[in-house]
């Protein structure tokens, strides 16, 4: 656990520097100097190269988390592994991109009259998409040779300080919409650039074309393994995304841009989520091959524990602030309180189901979250073509996280089924009593005598509220130990 501690905490502050960058991109210049229709298009732009990312990918992401270990020797060049993964993915991207010229015209059917400016910057998303295939494939590979910080500060601080440029010179008017596009895209490109430079100035970039025996043993098996997480993952970046993207087909673009708004507000909850799962992932697929079930189910529910503690508590510094963030946007923002309640809870409630899908998807059994991913997809389309007519982005938020309690419950039980472990303990049962109080409670809360002084008392009252109680009651004995190990620093440095 130890590699965990650190590096988990280590990216979750660079994380959170990095939502602070967001959040002043996101809620406060995007939503103040563009349209909400803009803001739908910059938003949902990300959302669907994902996607595409995904779709190219062919499971070569997880590939290297779940294979590497087998091919791990520097001085082999690890058994040509990077060049295969990297090969596949081309192959797949080439595929991915013809299919998407293919079906320009579906695409402009569906988005055509809701959200024409969607389909007039489509093509923005073929680079958007190579470079977030990129992206992924050498973060996992860095993330396999334990370097986790770097891939974190490209993506979480880099990017987000490039998209500070873009909107800035927007805002400025130094360029047009047209040019903000494009430098938006080039944007969320250089982090490609960044890591597959970094790789290679650390030697680590070994592309010779190679096709070792190992390879060709393995060959086989990866590649089936790889169209499975290519349909498990294209089915959870749907599961996730098939919200927005609807609002946006059935209602219109400047409907998704405040969904989308809300839907990156409660992101932040997902940092230490995250974190953890970016560090845990290769620990866990390193107990699968030698059958650690005991040290897996102890990175199971400490990842649970920490994750509910600080997933709970950021829920309920946003809940209670509210009313001064939504001070900062224009006026049309405000109606996103209850569709950020409901996303805020189906996240929680992803939190606190900790690490179950990283341990099904490196299991034996990962055909299995396949099957639960495509019920749930699914599911997510019923739902949202019953509720969003009823209530609009509401029913979209209402079904998203009704999807998410549903899907969670089904691999929680599932693998407490087959494989005898599950992530929670008894003390943990106080904290959505807890965050329930608290939030009664958050209405009693005077008011500052100005913004600024209102979000301080908030979130100070708020915090102290729900930490103590969980430091008392133990919920997170690792947070428990960091804090204390903290305190004695502190007190040392001082007394010296």
């Amino acid at each position: 656990m130890g590699i965990v501690q650190r590096d988990s905490f280590r990216i979750s502050l660079i994380a959170y520097a990095g939502a602070v960058i967001g959040y002043l991109n996101k809620l406060f210049l995007f939503t103040n100097f563009l349209t909400t229709e803009q803001v739908g298009l910059a938003n949902l732009m990300i959302t669907i190269s994902l996607i595409y990312a995904q779709v190219g990918a062919l499971g070569s992401r997880n590939i290297i988390l779940r294979f590497f270990p087998f091919f791990n020797d520097p001085k082999n060049q690890h058994h040509g592994f990077l060049f295969g993964v990297m090969a596949l993915s081309l192959a797949g991207f080439t595929l991915a991109t013809l299919l998407f010229l293919i079906f320009q015209r579906p695409f402009v059917m569906l988005y055509g009259d809701s959200s024409p400016l969607l389909v007039d910057y489509a093509l923005y998303l073929i680079p958007l998409g190579l470079a977030t295939l990129f992206f992924n494939l050498f973060e996992s590979y860095l993330r396999c040779l334990y370097r986790n910080v770097i891939p974190s500060v490209t993506h979480e601080v880099v990017l987000r300080l490039l998209v500070t440029v873009s909107i800035s010179l927007f805002a400025l008017g130094v360029i047009s919409f047209p040019g903000f596009v494009a430098v938006y895209v080039i944007a969320y490109c250089l982090p490609a650039v960044i890591l597959i430079g970094y790789t290679a100035a650390k030697g680590w970039l070994q592309v010779q074309p190679a096709w070792p025996p190992l390879l060709r043993r393995l060959g086989k098996i990866m590649l089936v393994y790889g169209l499975y997480s290519l349909l498990n993952n294209l089915s959870t970046f749907l599961l996730i995304s098939v919200d927005s993207l609807m609002v946006a087909g059935m209602i219109d673009l400047g409907v998704a841009g405040g969904y989308t708004t809300m839907i990156f507000m409660t992101s932040v909850m997902l940092i230490p989520y995250r974190s953890m799962v970016k560090v845990s992932a290769p620990l866990i697929a390193a107990y699968w091959k030698t059958r650690a079930m005991g040290h897996m189910e102890e990175v199971y529910r400490k990842a649970t524990a920490g994750n509910l503690v600080v997933g709970g508590l950021l829920f309920l510094l946003l809940w209670v602030n509210l009313d001064a963030i939504f001070y900062f946007m224009p006026d049309e923002y405000q109606a996103g309180r209850y569709i950020f309640l409901l996303l805020g809870i189906g996240k929680l409630f992803d939190m606190g189901a900790g690490l179950n899908a990283t341990i099904l998807t490196t299991s034996k059994k990962y055909r299995y979250d396949l099957y639960f991913t495509l019920g749930m997809v699914g599911f997510a389309i019923v739902a949202n073509l019953l509720f969003i007519p009823l209530w609009g982005a509401e029913g979209a938020a209402f079904a998203s996280m009704l999807t998410l309690v549903l899907f969670n419950l089904v691999r929680l039980i599932f693998i407490y089924v087959h494989f005898g472990i599950q992530p929670f303990e008894k003390r943990q049962l106080w904290v959505p009593g807890l965050i329930v109080v608290i939030m009664a409670a958050s209405w009693q809360i005077g008011m500052g005598p100005n913004i600024f002084t209102d979000l301080a008392l908030r979130s100070l009252i708020t915090a102290v509220l729900f930490l103590w109680p969980v430091w008392v009651l133990g919920i997170s004995k690792d947070l428990n130990l960091l804090v204390r190990r903290h305190v004695v620093r502190i007190m040392n440095y001082f007394r010296q």
